[in-house]
This record gives C-alpha cells, structure tokens and sequence, in this order.
C-alpha cells in the first residue's frame, strides 16, 4: 500500500470515528413534533406543556423525542390542526375555533354562560368524550386532552360597556363562532381574527373590542412590539363564554406506536386537560388582579340585574345551536343537557 493510500485510509478511519461520535448513542426511536398556539414564557407553554415533553422523553428512556415548538414554531395557529392530520407534524395544542363548522359537538361548550370555572367545565368536557358525546369532532385524530378556558372578559378601545345596549354596533374579536352567536345578539358584530393578527387590527381600527382572557391580554404580542394591553383601555368582567382548546396527536403514528410507549404517552397525556384548566384558571386569577389595578385602564363589572339582561338577551343563541345541530343529524338537545349536568356535578364537587 502506499502511503498516499495510507493516508486516505487514515483520513477516513477518522472522519468515520468522528461521524460515529456525532451521533447520538441512543437516537429518538420516533420523533413527534409538537406545534403549540402558546409562545415561550407563558403559563400554558412553561407549565404545562414542557413539563409534558419532558416527562415522555424521561420515561420512554430517550425512544421518545417530542420536539416542542412555540407558536409559529410550525405554523401559524390556524394551520396546526390540519397539520396533525395530514402528518406534517404529529401534535398540536390549538384552538377548536379556528375551525369553523368543523367541531360541531364541541361547540356546546362554548355557548353563553355554559360554565364559571374552566376546571369545572374541562371536567365535563373530557367527561363527554368519554362517554361518545364528542367522537365524530375527533375521528380523524387521536385526542390526549380536551379543555375549556375561564369565560373571557371583554376589552375595548375606549367604549365603556355598561349595558347591553352598549354592545351595539361593537366590532369585536370572537374566539369562536358559537361565542359570536352570543355576541351578535348582543348587538355587536364578531369577527373571526387570528390571535396573531389581533394587534394589527386594533392598530388598524378594524376592531373596537375583543372577548380575550386576562392573562393573554398581557402577554399576547400586539402592533408595535407591544402587548394587547398596552392597546386597550376598558375592560368588562363579563364572564360571557369561552373557546374549547385541544392536544391531539395524528392517528397513524398512534397506531405504529409500540404499545409501551402508547401507554407512556397517554399516561402523561391524561393530565394534560385538567393540568391546563388549573393553571389557567390560577393565572387569570392573579392577571385579573394586575389588570383591574392598572390605572391605564378603566375596569368595569355587570351587577346582578345586567347580568340578567345578557342571559336573556343570549338564550335564543342555544336555541339556534340546537337548531343547527338537528341539521347535522346531532342531538343538540341532549348533548346541551348532559354538559350542564355535567358541569354542575363538576362545579359541586369542588366546593
């Protein structure tokens, strides 16, 4: 051999070890990436769905790599979900309402004044899909968690909200369609906009007014930099109704999971829902607080008898739900009931 030869071979028996060190011991026997609407430094993201990650990689020994990304990470939020079902990503937390007409059966929790407490209502939610309540929303998909939010209040550019007459006329930003049922009875007008296009709307004049949670305001981006907050000025305590949210997983790497790492990935994935509700619901709590204390804004509340008048004013929105569900073969009468029964239970046995 000669030593030109040699030297090749040299070279490449190093540049082999060199590649055979770069490479993991023990590579990731399947990767799930994970899109989330939440963005880094957030409760719904730092504390719930990173402790999630991390606990699937721990237990699996490394088999598992959930390659969690933040909002945008991905996709915008509207994209993840179809992403989940055609495989482009395998998970994603997102939004049930940025989907019109395609979670009829979920929509009953987000009609007017379904519920007061997300804890109470993620109880009851998860409950109706166990019991078969939700499973056409979800065929094309396998679900880990189903979950509400605390019922949103209402933030405005300046119009003080201090009776149903003063929703007239109000553009505002509706999570979902079933909550802009609600709000067109009211007399305002909903529009479907995109979380990460709020900011720019506001900005733009396009809206006056956005039914949005107390800890999202403050740490949602808005136009310029800025938080949502810093472009709002009136806030309302209306309690009025909040979106469904979803962590769902693409059916066909499901069903290729060994069955082990199937029961790891359900076990951590079953505290998902209620962990989110818990957490949200404890930051909405110190939010609202922060937020009714900011001498920026002015912080108003409906008295018993307001609230009266938004409850009657919204009723016919349930019975146009229910009408509506008839029309997609979907018992809206008895899936109505069983969530307020279910939502009651729930509420009761917190107490």
């Amino acid at each position: 051999m000669s030593s030109r030869t040699k030297m090749h071979s040299t070279a490449a028996a190093l540049l082999g070890l060199v590649a055979f060190l770069a490479t993991p011991v023990s590579a990731a026997e399947i990767v799930l990436r994970f899109g989330s609407i939440n963005t880094e430094n957030t409760a719904p993201y730092d504390q719930v769905l990173v402790p999630f990650a991390k606990a699937v990689e721990e237990e699996s020994g490394g088999r598992i790599e959930v390659a969690l990304k933040p909002m945008g990470g991905y996709g915008k939020p509207a994209e993840l979900f179809p992403m989940v079902e055609k495989g482009a990503i395998e998970m994603a937390a997102s939004v049930q309402g940025y989907h019109p007409g395609r979670f009829p059966q979920s929509s009953v929790m987000e009609l007017p004044f379904m519920f007061q407490n997300s804890v109470a209502g993620t109880e009851a939610m998860m409950s109706l899909y166990k019991e078969g309540l939700l499973d056409k929303d979800y065929a094309s998909v396998k679900v880990l968690g189903l979950y509400v939010l605390p019922p949103y209040p209402i933030f405005t550019t300046g119009k003080k909200i201090q009776s149903v007459r003063d929703f007239r006329g109000l553009r505002m930003r509706s999570p979902s369609i079933t909550v802009g049922v609600a709000l067109s009875k009211l007399g305002a007008v909903p529009l479907g906009i995109p979380l990460n296009m709020i900011g720019d709307t506001i900005a733009s004049g396009y809206v006056d007014a956005i039914a949005y949670g107390w800890d999202s305001t403050t740490t949602t981006k808005g136009a310029g930099g800025k938080n949502l907050i810093d472009q709002l000025k009136v806030v309302v305590d209306a309690q009025l109704a909040a979106p469904a949210l979803m962590v769902v997983m693409n059916r066909a790497t499901w069903d290729a999971m060994p069955a082990d790492l199937k029961k790891i990935v359900e076990k951590h994935g079953a505290n998902l829902a209620l962990e989110s509700a818990r957490i949200r619901e404890a930051q909405e709590v110190i939010s609202k607080k922060k937020v009714q204390g900011d001498p920026r804004l002015t912080s108003l509340a409906f008295n018993d008898e307001q609230r009266a008048e938004l409850l009657r004013v919204t009723a016919p929105a349930v019975e146009e739900w229910k009408a509506n569900m008839a029309k997609l073969g979907i018992d809206g009468e008895r899936l109505y009931k069983r969530a307020k029964e279910l939502i009651q239970q729930y509420k009761v046995a917190a107490k």
